[in-house]
């Protein structure tokens, strides 16, 4: 019986870690693309530039926001927490920080999963503090 408490714990515990698993995405791999989220009607995309990442609503209006990548989340939405040294630099990681410079707000989501090939992208929300509903998480699709 003990045996078999231990093997449906590590089951649990394996396929648990698999469901938060996050990847690793580089600024090159995001530079360049388009995404919508997915089933979205409202024509907003979200492009990624090497410094920045850019909301192209509908209307032709737009909002900038710099952005990096890295391994550290950020949780609070505190301004003076994002850091500006590292924008535009060539990085990595599990975690998008962007900055919106109007509301003086950062944000942070983890990278749950990438792929330009399949032209997905599923990020989930880490910032705590921030007013919003459902789980923060967000399914992308690439626009050609």
């Amino acid at each position: 019986m003990q045996t078999l408490r231990t093997l449906s714990t590590g089951l649990f515990m394996a396929i648990a870690s698999l469901s938060m698993a996050q990847v690793t995405v580089s600024t090159s791999q995001l530079n360049g693309t388009k995404w919508k989220i997915k089933g979205d009607t409202s024509g907003s995309i979200d492009e990624y530039t090497r410094s920045q990442e850019i909301w192209h609503r509908k209307d032709g209006s737009f909002g900038t926001y710099p952005y990096y990548l890295t391994d550290t989340p950020i949780t609070s939405y505190e301004y003076s927490k994002f850091d500006y040294s590292k924008v535009g630099k060539n990085t990595k990681g599990r975690y998008i920080v962007s900055a919106n410079e109007i509301s003086k707000i950062t944000y942070c989501v983890s990278i749950q999963s990438f792929d330009k090939t399949k032209g997905v992208f599923v990020v989930k929300l880490v910032t705590k503090g921030l007013i919003g509903t459902g789980d923060g998480m967000c399914e992308y699709e690439m626009v050609k």
